[in-house]
């Protein structure tokens, strides 16, 4: 029997799969056409490409392999994160055992992590060369066929930056093979760089600006993202001169700027914000269609909430170690976590419930969806957020520190920073949260402020001070939380803040308000309540807590100012799944880097984790090398 690699089964999935969308209509990337599922014929590749919607259709074609899952949902997730120290497995113990794995660095080449990934950007690269060699045939306007190519170009690059950083080098595969082509060899990881490299040149060169296109086309790429994505390649190949200029040219177009709230740029109305620098368009229609041709992805629903209302399956969990690495009241650790009891962003009156099941009951917040979506939680409209112009900003800041440039290099973490602190100065060090309605019910209190501790670090001031963190049970049975009759939780302690110096608290904002205008020390005004099985207690009690200046700009220099670079990208990008491979490339320009971020979460990093390994099936079948010590 004639042995068929992955990447040749990849490319026969990706005709298969792919046929309605490449050869028919394409799901867009947020293009004019974006809703089309209907085919409109059968065609072959060979009478495909007769006319400039034909190129389009097949531009977006590679566009959609990017919602896919294998591309970027359960074991992508798993590799990106979930093996990182910022997430855990998730969901309940027995599921997805594979994914335990990778979460407890375990993992062996047989893992089924690493087989989906492989094949799926595989096939995003296959659609991506057939449109390549076809298009330029095409007769159309040529300004729009050299935009396409450069489209294509882009996204085959990004394909391949993935397999280059997990896996080292892969075969090397730039147009559409033939009968007789399939068993291709590794190419070696500098080759994979360098065609990386020559295709955002490429692109640089005909994509135009953020600006550029019409609001019909966002998410498509754009010559900033290609820069930033450039960037970005010769930032992991210690490159720092070349990175910082890619990085800086996008910073000077003056196409993007920061948010000014952190937590609205993963709401709704954040998507294709002025910071969003390329983003995967994801839409949902009534009745749902996350297949491999839809608009829709399942990105979300597998992070979402796994309790009522029951939104998604509970995996890739924020870690207790990323929970402790915020500094001391980081608005960002609020806006990246969703906790129990905590209301959802968009629907105030629904709070998450504790999943008993569950070891780890913190969610992704920047993921979070409305239970209310058409078609289910696996239809859900999310956008994914690949790179942002914090990102670009702190990509500069450690090329600038890396070429010597260290005031560049403050001026822009600063930067990042100063949005984090949303406008205020000062904080007590703990992470204030709204208290729900629903919660402020089961506790029968009628107070007017709507602020609790929801997490205060053991061993901070504040907890020295005496706040305590937020704690519960599950309902009054068993621990088992229930999904009705109420109550859904008891509250074993619950510090609701009443007033700062005296000024009532009454919202989030007016507590920090209130920090803001507060001396040396605080004197905070708590109402404490604690429920048992026989009822609530509740008592006032003032805590004098020091007052610290909240995320100070960066002053350092030297190995403490990448530290601090480094850290900052931790905080800002948590949970946007960065994580393991900053890991990986922190770990070659500071040896133990990793080992020591590993230790911290409780795991053991070994030098095989640097990269993953080939999966198993493809050693056995098309005979490529295994990465060492696996």
């Amino acid at each position: 029997m004639t042995r068929l690699s992955i990447t040749a089964r990849a490319r026969r999935a990706g005709l298969q799969a792919g046929a309605a969308a490449l050869l028919a209509v394409g799901a867009a990337a947020g293009c004019s056409d974006f809703l089309a599922t209907d085919p409109r014929g059968q065609l072959t590749t060979p009478s495909f490409f007769q006319t400039p919607d034909h190129a389009v259709q097949a531009t977006n074609a590679t566009y959609s392999m990017l919602r896919n899952w294998t591309v970027h949902v359960f074991s992508w997730l798993g590799q990106v994160e979930i093996a990182s120290d910022d997430a855990d497995k998730g969901s309940v113990p027995g599921d997805a055992g594979f994914l335990g794995d990778l979460d407890n660095l375990t993992f062996d080449a047989g893992n089924l992590a690493f087989r989906d990934p492989w094949i799926g950007h595989f096939q995003g690269i296959y659609r991506a060369n057939v449109a390549i060699q076809n298009i330029p045939n095409v007769d159309m306007d040529e300004e729009l066929r050299a935009r396409l190519v450069g489209e294509n170009k882009f996204l085959r690059a990004y394909y391949y930056f993935f397999l280059v950083r997990s896996y080292g080098g892969v075969p090397l595969i730039t147009e559409p093979l033939e009968a007789g082509e399939f068993a291709q060899t590794r190419a070696t990881a500098e080759a994979i760089y360098a065609q990386i490299e020559q295709d955002l040149t490429d692109a640089i060169a005909v994509l135009p600006p953020r600006s550029g296109y019409s609001d019909s086309d966002l998410g498509r790429a754009t010559r900033g993202a290609a820069q930033a994505l450039l960037g970005k390649v010769h930032l992991f190949q210690q490159e720092y001169a070349e990175a910082l200029t890619q990085l800086t040219d996008v910073i000077d177009s003056d196409e993007y700027a920061l948010v000014p709230s952190y937590g609205t740029i993963f709401t709704t109305a954040g998507e294709n914000s002025s910071e969003s620098v390329f983003e995967i368009q994801v839409a949902n229609i009534e009745g749902g269609n996350a297949g491999p041709s839809g608009a829709s992805s399942q990105y979300a629903q597998v992070q979402g909430v796994r309790a009522p209302p029951n939104i998604g399956w509970g995996f890739n969990t924020p870690s207790a170690a990323l929970e402790a690495s915020y500094e001391p009241g980081d608005p960002r650790l609020e806006a990246t976590v969703l906790y129990p009891w905590e209301a959802l962003p968009d629907r105030p009156d629904l709070v998450v419930y504790r999943n008993s099941a569950m070891p780890n009951n913190r969610y992704n917040q920047k993921v979070a969806v409305s239970p209310d979506i058409p078609g289910g939680s696996g239809n859900s409209g999310v956008n994914i957020r690949r790179i942002r112009y914090a990102d670009v900003l702190l990509m500069a800041a450690e090329a600038a520190y890396q070429t010597g440039d260290e005031g560049s290099a403050r001026l822009w973490t600063n930067m990042v920073r100063e949005r984090a602190r949303g406008g205020h100065t000062q904080t007590l060090g703990f992470t204030e949260e709204a208290l729900a309605e629903p919660i402020a019910d089961v506790l029968g209190y009628a107070g007017s402020s709507r602020v609790f501790a929801r997490f205060v670090e053991e061993g901070s001031a504040a907890y020295t001070a005496g706040l305590r963190s937020f704690t519960d049970v599950c309902g009054d049975a068993g621990g088992v939380c229930p999904n009705s009759p109420a109550p859904p939780v008891r509250v074993t302690n619950i510090d609701i803040i009443e007033s700062v110096d005296g000024t009532a608290v009454t919202d989030v904002e007016s507590f920090r308000d209130a920090v803001d205008a507060a001396g040396g020390t605080a004197a905070v005004s708590v109402r404490r309540m604690v429920q048992t099985a026989g009822g609530t207690t509740s008592t006032v009690q003032t805590f004098n807590v020091p007052v610290q200046e909240l995320l100070p700009d960066v002053t350092a220099s030297g190995d403490a100012l990448l530290t601090a670079i480094w850290n900052e990208r931790r905080a800002e990008l948590a949970m946007e799944q960065h994580r393991m491979f900053d890991l990986r490339r922190m770990n070659l320009e500071r040896a133990g880097y990793a080992a020591q971020m590993f230790t911290a979460h409780g795991k053991v990093w070994q030098d095989r984790h640097q990269l993953y390994p080939i999966p198993a099936s493809e050693v056995a079948v098309a005979g490529l090398t295994q990465n060492p010590g696996y």
